[in-house]
């Protein structure tokens, strides 16, 4: 039987007290590894098979049935990813591995980009379920469970295919180091929380670093409701991608007059307007000059468009 995974909650920042693990949160592909004495399954949280796509994880787990008999069946949760350094992973990477259909290249691939299960729970161990333990209980078992089988901590240098998180208990300290190597966030979970699948649950919470940047008004869309995006490189608009998340009420009532005086070409449902009005929005990255989960902070009506260019980003990404 396959589990939907429990989700954490979104929140803009991290809770205070004592009853909480914070861990790295990578970005990959949120996974589920069950092994038994006779099959082996591996899947994502929309519960899609990764067996195919990712054999140096399914020769690991059938190495675990081998050595680890006594102790199936086993279901670990965690997180596939291809690892940029010890706090990043590689989103655009993992999707490249994700979309491979051919069964060559699979095989080529996982040699020359390999995958990591980043595990950060238990949830069965000799066939007892644990999800209705603590995630003190379950942390503790894991970490248990991978040093006596010789899984390391998350190491860009180690070539281990199964690795662990760990946790910390001071937040702001790990949320600083991930801001430091421009990673993905930190998750934060308390210590009494149950496994309860297919549940998205403020018992554990997300918070992503997010950079900042000032970008040129380029289009809207009637149809869907996104603003396009770009900035300046010499004298060529450069398209940045588009955004809808954070543009509420009267700030979407603004965009829609300042399209209205300032189109100068509709496609479709595409209305281009002038290069004139700048708005400051976050993002988790840039990847191929797109921007990945933009949202809206505000309008820049004190700085110039000139002045929004490919140059400036990349010095507000670097600071």
């Amino acid at each position: 039987m396959r589990h939907r995974p429990m989700l954490p909650t979104l929140s803009s920042r991290l809770p205070e007290g004592e009853d909480w693990f914070y861990e790295i949160k990578y970005d990959g592909f949120r996974s589920l590894l069950y092994i038994d004495h006779t099959h082996i399954d591996f899947y994502s949280r929309n519960l899609k098979s990764l067996k195919e796509n990712f054999p140096e994880i399914i020769s690991e787990a059938e190495r675990i049935r081998e050595t680890s008999n006594d102790e199936l069946p086993l279901l670990l949760d965690g997180e596939l990813c291809i690892l940029e350094s010890d706090i990043k992973a590689s989103f655009s990477s993992i999707q490249k591995r994700g979309r491979l259909k051919n069964e060559l290249k699979i095989q080529q691939q996982q040699f020359q980009l390999p995958a990591t299960l980043l595990v950060f729970d238990l949830l069965i161990q000799s066939g007892s379920s644990l999800m209705g333990s603590s995630y003190k209980q379950r942390k503790e078992l894991l970490q248990q469970w991978m040093e006596s089988h010789d899984y390391p901590k998350v190491s860009k240098e180690c070539a281990s295919s199964i690795q662990w998180i760990s946790h910390t208990l001071d937040g702001e300290a790990l949320f600083e180091d991930v801001q430091k190597h421009h990673g993905e966030g930190v998750v934060a979970k308390r210590l009494k929380s149950l496994w309860l699948p297919g549940k998205r649950t403020k018992e554990w919470l997300k918070v992503k670093r997010l950079f900042r940047g000032f970008f040129i008004i380029s289009g809207f869309d009637e149809k869907n409701g996104y603003a396009h995006v770009a900035v300046l490189d010499g004298s060529e608009l450069i398209p940045c991608g588009v955004f809808s998340h954070g543009l509420e009420g009267k700030e979407r009532e603004a965009l829609i007059q300042i399209v209205k005086n300032n189109q100068i070409k509709k496609t479709g449902s595409l209305i281009e307007i002038a290069p004139r009005i700048c708005v400051e929005l976050a993002f988790l990255e840039i990847h191929e000059n797109q921007l990945r989960q933009p949202r809206f902070i505000q309008f820049r009506l004190d700085i110039h468009w000139e002045d929004c260019t490919w140059q400036a980003l990349q010095n507000q990404m670097d600071n």
